[in-house]
């Protein structure tokens, strides 16, 4: 499959480079018990009674058992219903395992700014310096329209920048809101209900697997991205439609079209699989490792991972059931 850009919204916590820009601040974490939702009225279910995403029940000898969920890190208010149905699932579980806790991690100022340290250029250089003519113009427009400021950020490298463009290209071509992400809502959830909230990987792992992209590839996303901006909205509409759908092979299908009739050279295939590589494949058999060892610990999880995680031959899935685990998709009342 040859994935660029709205996979992104199914595997990365893209809300975090939110914290780049002069649009939003770092939100600090509710406290544990304090309500996320008070005052806040959400979809009817007979609204939005069609809303099922996906969701498995994983189960093994002696009784082991979690559930497997695939979020997107996007959404509307369909996400409240989607939360609504989860809520039995996640009441009958002993915890919440998340990529990582975005809204703990959001309210800690200090390792957002470390974080950030990790993009900065060498001093006296911009990114400018780094793209060829007429990209950084052509980025920064994007951004602008999006309410971002890059002129604030041109000492970012890009890394940071190939994140920038999309989450741009994401504000200004789609309705759908990176603050609803379900990941989000799942975690304020869980405080408010006093659920404990575990991480599967951490923002380390993430922004390093980020920070060891080639100069090339993160160019080479920027232009994939710039190049189709128009369909952008598109293509994420169909993905979130599909998400809450909730159809396995449906999903596969958004993502196989994904770059459909883009004219990669071999050179920049290669980087295009060694992307999916990092950012799924091997990100997938860490994610399995550490299911295993709650599965096996006896530990009832609700296990909330991107989607793109769950599908395909090296999904999440696929991985538990040939470690030899029942893996069944959930058919809500």
């Amino acid at each position: 499959m040859k994935k660029l850009s709205i996979v992104l919204v199914l595997v990365f916590l893209l809300s975090l480079f939110t914290a780049c820009s002069d649009r939003t601040e770092p939100s600090a974490a509710p406290s544990r018990g304090a309500s996320s939702t008070q005052g806040r009225e959400g979809p009817s279910d007979e609204e939005f009674a069609d809303v099922h995403p996906m969701l498995f029940h994983v189960t093994g000898e002696n009784g082991r058992e979690m559930y497997l969920f695939g979020t997107i890190h996007v959404g509307d208010e369909r996400n409240d219903a989607a939360l609504r149905k989860l809520t039995p699932f996640l009441e009958d579980c002993d915890a919440l395992a998340v990529e990582f806790d975005i809204v703990a991690y959001e309210g800690n100022p200090a390792a957002l700014v470390e974080a950030g340290t990790a993009f900065v250029l060498p001093y006296g250089t911009t990114v400018e310096d780094y793209m060829p003519d007429g990209m950084y113009e052509e980025a920064s427009a994007l951004l602008k329209e999006a309410g971002l400021a890059p002129g604030m950020m041109k000492s970012y490298n890009l890394a940071m920048w190939s994140q920038l463009v999309d989450q741009a290209a994401l504000m200004t071509k789609s309705s759908l809101d990176m603050q609803a992400a379900m990941d989000r809502k799942l975690i304020e959830f869980c405080y408010e209900k006093q659920i404990p909230v575990r991480d599967v990987e951490s923002a380390e792992l993430q922004f390093g697997l980020l920070s060891s992209f080639s100069d090339e590839l993160c160019l080479l996303m920027i232009r994939n991205t710039l190049d189709s901006v128009d369909d952008y909205g598109t293509k994420v509409d169909a993905l979130y439609s599909a998400w809450l759908d909730g159809s396995y092979d449906n999903i596969v299908a958004v993502l196989d079209s994904e770059n459909e009739g883009a004219d990669f050279t071999e050179a920049e295939q290669r980087m295009v699989d060694d992307y999916n590589n990092k950012m799924l494949t091997q990100r997938n058999l860490g994610m399995r490792d550490k299911a295993l060892e709650w599965l096996t610990a006896g530990d009832k999880v609700f296990f909330a991972v991107g989607a793109a995680h769950l599908v395909d031959e090296d999904g999440l899935v696929a991985l538990l059931r040939a470690a030899g685990y029942t893996v069944e998709q959930v058919k809500y009342e």
